[in-house]
């Protein structure tokens, strides 16, 4: 029994055929090779030909089923994957209105804030878990007021997957997860958002009917068979944006899983049980592929533009025909980390979420003509969307997600070494690349509503990791670099953003040098923290493991000669007075307030006040004191008990009132 999955990019059309019975990918293949063109007719816009993506589907169909030799009739039904947030206008014949508006285009980037703040941000962050943004309801009130004749002709206004659908089989519908990722869905009342509709002076009559995300959506009409070599009636079951998807691909379900991936876009994917946001707006939740009406499945998404399309660039823009990326990561691994001072932001594919929707472009500072290669574009590049992950994932730790692993697919950056374990190395975890893709996993899971398989864990069930980056032990030079493009990111973003005309050159270099320094102290004051911590819990450790075997040795006296140092190392107390001096310093006599508001704190407890100020997480805490998490958790307990915090009242913002006006934080 078989499966197609299709991953619909704006690159390609990706598609998978898949064996139930052995649980083994037969084919995967791309159409075309060279990617698809977009069009690009003002500054920040991006476009495609909706008719383009079905003719590529089609083909992408034939050369499968060609390759395969599979017979038509033997496969048992289609999951669609698709590239998220594009606009999609057919008429009452079907027939497209326009050229897409596709994700990373910004036109609508204006709409949507103005939306936000006159609706609310508040009642828009805790219904629609979004600024009404650069998303498709915002594109599609650009086009009324932009298009009027175009707009009075829409029949219905589709996701990129809807279209795919409806050419395949003649429905015309969406999903909750499509409402949701247009921020057309209330979470809080589990609803299409009437709101955006009514705010925009949209009419609903344009909305497709909604359909479960694992059903059976239609049935492949006889001009689609004709056109692709499917058998007619060959039943569409599943439908998913590429993020959502992906993160299935991987298996990636629960709370506290995070997917990544870094294709076209680069993306950090974490699930979370509960309707969650950020109040800058700089990530994005939406239903994940297995929310339902009783059951919340939230999937917070960092979108990081450039990434993938920074390499394809600079694969086909600066090595040419003479390199392809296999080649590319040989030259850049015999540079050193950090590229010899060459920094290169990624940003350069529109207006960036993450950095407040500002198109700041792509940029490449401190290039030397006499010192850096070919080979240090190519590892200033790797490194620098390998930061930008990093950034991304550290964002979404703030906002209570953690996690020991991410895991990513075997068929985007992540197949490179150096941008692999650069992330692995600054978020001290490590990263999974489970052997499968997007178009896999939209295979796997067509079999979920056709009951082939019993339930989605079912048809995961053959995922499997095949490589493990793990972070580099000596995390230094990489460290080193990543606060040099923290730096200029910072200098960039302050810049573009601030324009005052207090402002001058010279004192913006000043606040960039001092935002630098600041950097580079806490990060010292940490390291060399984190480092007294684990010797002194070493070397208790250490003197409970040998009291234990003092009976069983040879030689008892000398045992004791070694307990008795080691307790007068534990008795020497120079590092930690030193490392209290610093630490008020920089966090406004915090510690000296703690002893003398609550002086029946102990010296374990004021040094767990000092890491959870430090905005150490649970985990880091654990493996610095050389404990479980849940121990770690046992002593913030008791800890708040003796602060006196009720229940909702939270450690780090008694902390915040504590510290001086002179705290960085």
């Amino acid at each position: 029994m078989y499966f197609i999955g299709y991953d619909i990019g704006n690159a390609n059309i990706k598609a998978a055929l898949f064996d139930g019975e052995s649980n083994r990918v037969v084919e995967v293949i791309q159409y075309p090779n060279t990617g698809m063109d977009m069009i690009s007719r003002r500054t920040g816009w991006a476009e495609q030909q909706p008719e383009l993506w079905w003719m590529h589907f089609c083909m992408a169909t034939r050369k499968l089923l060609s390759q395969t030799g599979v017979n038509p009739a033997e496969i048992e039904a289609i999951g669609i994957a698709y590239q998220m947030h594009g606009l999609v206008l057919i008429d009452s014949d079907g027939q497209v209105l326009r050229p897409a508006i596709i994700w990373c285009d910004g036109r609508a980037v204006k709409i949507g804030q103005q939306a936000f703040e006159e609706i609310g941000e508040k009642y828009c962050l805790e219904n629609f878990l979004n600024s009404p943004g650069n998303f498709t309801a915002s594109k599609l009130k650009w086009v009324k007021d932009h298009e009027p004749d175009i707009y009075q002709k829409i029949d219905k206004v589709m996701l990129p997957g809807d279209f795919i659908a409806y050419k395949l089989t003649g429905e015309k519908q969406t999903t909750v997860s499509g409402l949701s990722e247009a921020i057309l869905w209330n979470f809080q009342e589990k609803r299409i958002a009437h709101e955006v509709l009514d705010y925009f002076e949209l009419s609903s009559d344009v909305l497709p009917g909604c359909v479960p995300t694992f059903s059976i959506q239609g049935r492949v009409s006889q001009e689609a068979a004709d056109l692709t070599g499917l058998a007619s009636g060959t039943p569409l079951s599943y439908r998913a944006g590429d993020q959502p998807n992906n993160a299935l691909s991987l298996n990636v379900l629960n709370p506290g899983e995070i997917a990544a991936i870094s294709d076209t876009s680069g993306v950090v994917y974490g699930i979370v049980d509960r309707p969650t946001f950020d109040m800058e707006s700089r990530v994005n939740a939406f239903a994940h592929v297995n929310y339902e009406e009783n059951f919340d499945r939230i999937g917070v998404l960092l979108c990081i533009n450039g990434a993938g399309t920074l390499y394809h660039w600079m694969k086909h823009q600066v090595a040419h025909h003479s390199h392809d990326y296999p080649n590319m990561e040989r030259m850049a691994a015999s540079v050193p980390p950090g590229a010899d001072g060459l920094v290169m932001l990624p940003f350069g594919n529109g207006a960036e979420r993450m950095l407040d929707n500002r198109n700041v472009n792509a940029q490449l500072a401190n290039l030397q003509f006499n010192r850096h290669k070919r080979a240090h574009l190519y590892r200033a590049a790797l490194e620098g969307v390998g930061f930008a992950f990093a950034e991304g994932v550290n964002l979404l730790k703030a906002m209570g997600l953690e996690t020991n692993v991410i895991r990513v697919g075997n068929d985007n950056m992540f197949q490179s070494n150096i941008f692999a374990t650069t992330i692995a190395t600054l978020l001290n975890c490590e990263i999974e690349v489970v052997d499968t893709t997007g178009a896999i996993g939209a295979a796997r899971a067509a079999g979920v509503a056709t009951g082939y398989y019993a339930s989605l864990q079912e048809a995961l069930s053959g995922v499997h990791t095949s490589t493990v980056y793990e972070p580099d032990a000596d995390s230094a030079p990489v460290e080193h670099a990543y606060h040099a493009w923290q730096s200029w990111l910072q200098h960039l973003v302050h810049g573009s953003a601030a324009n005052r005309p207090t402002s001058t050159p010279a004192l913006q270099r000043h606040l960039t040098k001092l935002q630098s320094e600041n950097i580079r102290k806490d990060k010292d004051l940490a390291q060399n923290t984190l480092e007294i911590l684990s010797q002194r819990e070493l070397l208790k450790e250490a003197r409970s493991e040998l009291q234990n075997m003092r009976k069983g040795m040879g030689n008892p006296e000398r045992v004791r000669q070694l307990c008795k140092r080691i307790d007068s190392q534990l008795e020497e107390k120079e590092n930690w007075e030193n490392f209290e001096l610093y630490f008020d310093v920089l966090h406004g006599d915090l510690l000296r307030q703690l002893k003398t508001r609550f002086p029946d704190l102990s010296q374990k407890e004021i040094q767990l006040c000092a890491l959870i100020r430090m905005d150490l997480s649970t985990k880091d805490i654990a493996q610095k004191l050389h404990i479980s998490t849940r121990g770690v958790e046992t002593r913030r307990y008791r800890l708040r008990k003796k602060l006196g915090l009720p229940a909702n009242d939270n450690i780090n913002d008694l902390l915040d009132q504590l510290a001086s006006p002179l705290s960085t934080h």
